[in-house]
């Protein structure tokens, strides 16, 4: 059984980050790999993980020094300014969970999980979503997040930890699936 540590990602961290999301990108991995593991569809910069590091702290789990996994915290203030998540902050403020509408519920967004190949399997993905709640459960309702209807991997594992769909859309290129994790229940 693999072994891992809780941490948050350091500065130092970022290029080791940067180097798992690509080797998880999408056009980066074969479609039997994506139908069978899952994929990231966004590519973040060391300039966007920056920014968002410097509004919240962004869980990761170690393997000695092997990144193992990652699952990146975004609040609404970052994500209004970064282009790619601007939209879905944009959208969830016409959005209701669970009866309230988000603008009334303290939220913050997901911006991207992954789990190297090799310790999928192994509880990471619950792990990385159980750190979001220790770390953030105190100043946030809920967490929010959107996933391609395509994903199936992703969808599912979201579900098991507990996170329903609030929205589906299409962008005129994929559907998603905007789902919410309500820890206020």
């Amino acid at each position: 059984m693999k072994t891992f540590t809780a941490s948050v990602l350091s500065p130092d961290g970022i290029e080791h980050l940067l180097a798992l999301q690509k080797n998880n990108l999408v056009q980066h991995i074969t479609e039997q790999t994506a139908r069978t593991q899952g994929f990231l569809t966004f590519e973040y910069t060391e300039p966007i993980l920056q920014r968002m590091m410097a509004d919240m702290p962004q869980p990761v789990l170690l393997d000695g020094s092997v990144l193992a996994g990652y699952a990146l915290a975004t609040s609404t203030g970052a994500g209004e300014e970064i282009t790619l998540m601007r939209p879905l902050v944009v959208m969830t403020q016409d959005l209701e969970l669970n009866g309230r509408p988000l603008s009334q519920l303290r939220h913050y967004f997901m911006g991207q999980i992954c789990v190297r190949e090799g310790y999928r399997g192994h509880g990471l993905f619950d792990a990385l979503y159980n750190s979001h709640k220790d770390l953030f459960a105190n100043d946030y309702d809920c967490i929010v997040t959107e996933i391609a209807a395509d994903n199936l991997r992703s969808q599912a594992a979201h579900a098991r930890v507990g996170f329903q769909t609030i929205h589906t859309y299409n962008d005129g290129a994929t559907t998603w699936h905007v789902v919410a994790w309500d820890w206020r229940q």
